[in-house]
């Protein structure tokens, strides 16, 4: 089914929008997702730097949504489940093979241990020298705790994450059992 080149260019406009319009719903859905969620985070955390992302999460999905839309429907179903079957796999980088696809886990969750720790100093500790004396200082903390929590809530996916990529490894080391060279 053709689409409405005109709705197309309008829905491309929300991110993950156009992906659905084109019947990807699957993909877009994480890109809408991905969007409103680093937009939480960043409100939440009170994190600005994360602002940073959403131009380029928008741009991509603005454009994806053009690039998609020059295939036919099953062309586009074929990759919709090929995006969520990597997707559910663990493999953000489909592309990327070898050493460098099985870092990518170890990478985002150091990302997230930093941004978590980064997050803790810029809405505990470092206001904390402002608030100083004891009765604002706990007042302060108190206001402060979902941001603590979320907080060490990244921090704790980070670490998930780096454990991850071990229990792959130990894998890699295991030899299955080979029935034609068994003496």
């Amino acid at each position: 089914m053709e689409r409405n080149k005109f709705l197309v260019f309008c829905f491309a406009f929300v991110p993950g929008a156009g992906q659905m319009y084109l019947g990807m719903m699957k993909k877009g859905l994480a890109i809408m997702c991905l969007f409103w969620g680093v937009m939480a985070a960043a409100v939440m955390l009170g994190l600005g730097v994360l602002f940073l992302f959403l131009p380029v999460i928008w741009f991509y999905s603005f454009f994806d949504t053009f690039n998609s839309a020059r295939y036919n429907a099953d062309q586009r179903l074929q990759m919709d489940y090929k995006f969520w079957m990597d997707l559910k796999g663990g493999c953000w980088t489909p592309k990327m093979e070898g050493k460098a696809a099985s870092k990518t886990p170890k990478f985002l969750g150091l990302g997230c241990i930093l941004l978590g720790i980064y997050s803790l100093y810029e809405t505990v500790i470092a206001p904390m020298f402002w608030y100083f004396n004891l009765p604002d200082w706990l007042f302060y903390f108190l206001e402060r705790i979902p941001s603590l929590v979320v907080a060490c809530a990244v921090i704790g996916f980070g670490v998930y994450l780096l454990n991850r990529g071990k229990t792959s490894k130990e894998m890699e080391d295991f030899v299955a059992y080979q029935e034609e060279h068994h003496e």
